[in-house]
């Protein structure tokens, strides 16, 4: 025999030999597959999705409820159902800050004698710095206003007061930040960061910039003012005629409790307000753990007045 037809035959039954290898580790991982498959499947499958309470190990003991599912839903063990829901994850833990709605602001120390006065402000203006001060009394850590040591000459960078005011307009002045202050060498100085408010903040006259925030020390359980929001206007026969409140006050004060968020708004009720009714604190409604200052008399305090055009015998009266 030619010995290259031999060697050709016997190559030809190793390739078969091989091919047939691989068909039977293909044909055996196939065959794991769908094992691994089933016994997923009857690990994940919920019967709880289709029917309340009921478990597993229900059907499994249950004939009459194994049937009832087989005819009414049978797709509840299939593999499409089953790798097409979604893995459920759980959410973030959520920042106490974010939680009682204060955010984080940052500043830097001012040194006493150069960059104090006009001209030292101005400078700082230049290089995009916002002088002010830090002040107020804070018993839970034991600051005193009294003490000279409580102000802090400080300045702030103009782009984190920006997106501030640009965020919150006018009622920058109304919020609670987490004051960090930090030295030259970029460390945080003692007893900070702090809770503080906006206060004496000064305005450029024409270009409406900020040109001096102070900041002055809040605890929970200090007044602080919460801007006024009308809701539900569409409810008052004078203001759906094109009637308006002239307002008095656009905040109330009011004190927080400790782990209360502090709201954004105090709502005022405006359903079934009438030409020149006056609106007064009976009409606010202050969400849970907040409640008027004893500054604010329910007598005295005056929202506004609504005025319009008459149009009604009733508004008439």
């Amino acid at each position: 025999a030619d010995p290259r037809q031999t060697l050709k035959l016997i190559s030809g039954r190793r390739s078969m030999a091989s091919l047939s290898a691989g068909r039977r580790l293909f044909l055996q991982s196939r065959q794991q597959q769908q094992r691994w498959i089933q016994t997923t499947s009857k690990a994940l499958a919920d019967p709880s999705r289709y029917v309340t309470g009921v478990t597993l190990s229900d059907i499994e003991s249950n004939p009459s409820l194994a049937a009832y599912f087989k005819a009414n839903f049978p797709e509840w063990q299939s593999e499409d159902t089953i790798t097409t829901r979604p893995i459920p994850t759980p959410p973030p833990p959520i920042d106490p800050l974010v939680a009682l709605n204060i955010r984080p602001l940052s500043c830097q120390l001012r040194d006493p004698v150069k960059e104090e006065g006009s001209r030292a402000c101005h400078r700082l203006r230049r290089n995009k710095l916002i002088p002010g001060l830090l002040y107020g009394s804070d018993p839970t850590k034991n600051i005193l206003s009294i003490d000279h040591s409580s102000k802090i000459m400080i300045k702030t960078h103009w782009d984190d007061i920006f997106r501030e005011t640009q965020r919150y307009k006018l009622h920058f002045e109304n919020r609670v930040y987490e004051l960090s202050v930090h030295d030259e060498e970029g460390n945080l100085v003692q007893d900070t960061p702090q809770l503080v408010v906006p206060r004496d903040v000064q305005w450029h006259p024409v270009k409406n910039l900020v040109i001096c925030a102070n900041y002055i020390r809040y605890y929970p359980g200090k007044p602080i003012k919460i801007p006024i929001k009308y809701i539900n206007e569409e409810e008052s026969p004078a203001m759906k005629r094109g009637g308006f409140i002239a307002p008095v006050s656009r905040t109330v004060e009011c004190v927080v409790e400790e782990g209360v968020r502090i709201p954004e708004f105090v709502e005022l009720e405006c359903t079934g307000v009438r030409l020149k009714d006056v609106l007064r604190t009976e009409r606010l409604i202050f969400p849970e753990g907040v409640k008027a200052s004893h500054r604010v008399s329910d007598s005295t305090f005056l929202v506004g007045t609504v005025f319009g055009r008459r149009g009604d015998a009733d508004d008439d009266k």
